[in-house]
């Protein structure tokens, strides 16, 4: 991956913050209050999700 962003409902989805690269990683440090949240990476331009996190679609 050359560009990976997060967008999430912290936000209510209006924001794609990019993500830092360090080496072969991606990272960023998000400050939000106490909740529940829904996010999506999107990598290279298309969305994404992490497979080794637990997730589901929304109805």
């Amino acid at each position: 991956a050359k560009l990976i962003s997060v967008q999430g409902s912290w936000d209510n989805w209006n924001s794609r913050t990019p993500l830092q690269r360090s080496g072969k990683d991606f990272a960023i440090m998000k400050v939000l209050p106490s909740g529940v949240y829904q996010y999506r990476f999107i990598v290279d331009g298309r969305f994404s999700y992490d497979p080794e996190l637990p997730w589901s679609k929304d109805e």
